[in-house]
C-alpha cells in the first residue's frame, strides 16, 4: 500500500468512526413544565395536579420513561393569577427550555400566556381551562375538556327543568365568569326564561353584600353564580345571612374543597356542574393507586390532571424518532391524537385544539360532601 493510499484509508476510517460516534441519539431526559396554583385561594387545584402528576411520573419512569429517556417535571406556581402565570411560563420556556407546559387550570392564566406560547411555539396543554375564549387562543393552546358553552347549556336546561323561570346572576368578571354568564343567559332566555338582574364581582372579592341586596330586591327563583370557589362559599354564606333562600346554581370550580371551607353548612344543597367523572376500569385502577399512595380518594379534577399529563407524554411518544422533541412536533402529534383512553374516558383532538369526548356532570353538596345529584322522586 502506497503512503498516499494509506493516508486516504486512515482518513476514511476516521470519518467513518466519527460518523458512527455522531449517530443521532435521543435525549437522556425529557423536561415537561407544569404550571398550576400551588398557593393562593385555589391552591387545592394545584395540590391535586401535583399529586396526580407525581403518580403518573412515577409510573412512566418506572416503566422505562419515554423514548428511552427519563421524564423530569418542573413545577411553577401561577397562583391562578395572570401576571404570576406569565412570569412562570416565561421561566419554564426561557430558563428550563421545556417544549410543553401542562396547565394552567385557570382560564385567565391560560389566556394571558397564550400569545407567548404561540410566539415561542411551546405547547400549552390545559387540564381545566374551560372558558370559551381558550378554544380560540391560538394553535399552540390545547385543552382536554369541552368549553363553558357546553357547561352553561347543561345548567340552563337543568334550571329550567327544575322549574326556575326567573334567574338572578352574579359572576366573576373575567374570561371564565363572563363566558359562563353570557352562554347561560343566551340559552336560558332561548327557553323562555327571564334574567332579572346581572351583578359582577372581582376574582378576589370577599364581600358580596352590595350585589346580594340588589338580587334580593328582584325576588328571583334561583341565583346562577359562576364565582371562584372561595368567593362562592363566602357569597352563599352572606346570602343566607341576608335571608336569601333561593336555590344557588354554580359551575365547575365548586367541586373543590374551598367551597365548603368558606361557606360551611350554608353551601348544603347547592347545585353545580363539573367535569364528567368516568367510572371505567382505567379510572378504577388509577384511583386505587392514588388512594394507596395519598390515603385519600382520587378527586375528579385530579383525574383530569393525570390524563392531561399522560396525553402530553403520548404526544411525545408519537413524534417520529428522526424528529426532535419540540413544541412544533408535539403540536402536530396532539392534533392527530384520537381515541386516547384514559382515566377520564376517551379524548380526541382530530385536528382541533379542544378535545371531544368529555362532558359535565350534575353535582350537589349534601351534609358537607360533594355528591352526584339525584332528582327527588317527586321531581
Amino acid at each position: 500500500m502506497t503512503k498516499k493510499l494509506f493516508i486516504a484509508w486512515i482518513t476514511i476510517s476516521v470519518l467513518m468512526l466519527g460518523s458512527i460516534g455522531c449517530t443521532k441519539k435521543g435525549p437522556d431526559e425529557i423536561k415537561i413544565g407544569v404550571m398550576t396554583p400551588l398557593t393562593g385561594d385555589v391552591s387545592s387545584w394545584g395540590e391535586m395536579q401535583r399529586r396526580s402528576t407525581e403518580m403518573a411520573l412515577e409510573t412512566i419512569n418506572n416503566s422505562g420513561g419515554v423514548r428511552g429517556a427519563k421524564v423530569k417535571v418542573i413545577y411553577e406556581d401561577d397562583q391562578a393569577d395572570p401576571k404570576v402565570g406569565v412570569n412562570a411560563f416565561k421561566k419554564l420556556v426561557d430558563v428550563d427550555k421545556v417544549p410543553i407546559v401542562v396547565g394552567s387550570p385557570a382560564s385567565t392564566v391560560t389566556l394571558a400566556v397564550a400569545p407567548i406560547a404561540n410566539e415561542q411555539k411551546v405547547v400549552l396543554l390545559s387540564s381545566g381551562s374551560t372558558a370559551t375564549e381558550v378554544g380560540k387562543a391560538g394553535p399552540y393552546v390545547f385543552r382536554i375538556m369541552p368549553s363553558d358553552e357546553v357547561q352553561s347549556s347543561i345548567m340552563a336546561s337543568w334550571a329550567w327543568d327544575l322549574g326556575y323561570k326567573r334567574i338572578a346572576i352574579i359572576y366573576t368578571e373575567n374570561a371564565w365568569g363572563q363566558g359562563l354568564k353570557d352562554a347561560f343567559e343566551k340559552d336560558f332566555k332561548a327557553k323562555g326564561g327571564e334574567i332579572l338582574t346581572i351583578q359582577s364581582s372581582t376574582q378576589d372579592a370577599t364581600d358580596f353584600r352590595t350585589q346580594l341586596a340588589k338580587i334580593k330586591d328582584v325576588k328571583s327563583d334561583a341565583i346562577y353564580a359562576p364565582l371562584y370557589t372561595r368567593g362562592a362559599g363566602l357569597m352563599i354564606k352572606q346570602a343566607r345571612e341576608l335571608g336569601l333562600k333561593q336555590q344557588i346554581l354554580g359551575a365547575d370550580v365548586y367541586g373543590t374543597p374551598e367551597l365548603i371551607q368558606a361557606g360551611g353548612s350554608a353551601v348544603d344543597g347547592v347545585l353545580y356542574t363539573t367535569f364528567g367523572d368516568y367510572g371505567g376500569p382505567e379510572r378504577q385502577e388509577v384511583s386505587k393507586k392514588y388512594k394507596d399512595k395519598y390515603k385519600i380518594d382520587m378527586e375528579t379534577y385530579a383525574t383530569y390532571c393525570y390524563d392531561t399529563f399522560m396525553i402530553a407524554l403520548e404526544a411525545i411518544k408519537r413524534i417520529p424518532s428522526d424528529k426532535p422533541i419540540n413544541g412544533a412536533n408535539i403540536h402536530q402529534a396532539l392534533l392527530g391524537l384520537e381515541n386516547f383512553r384514559g382515566v377520564t374516558g376517551v379524548a380526541t383532538f382530530a385536528g382541533r385544539n379542544s378535545a371531544t369526548g368529555k362532558t359535565f356532570d350534575r353535582m350537589t353538596v349534601k351534609d358537607g360532601k360533594h355528591v352526584p345529584y339525584q332528582p327527588s322522586k317527586a321531581g
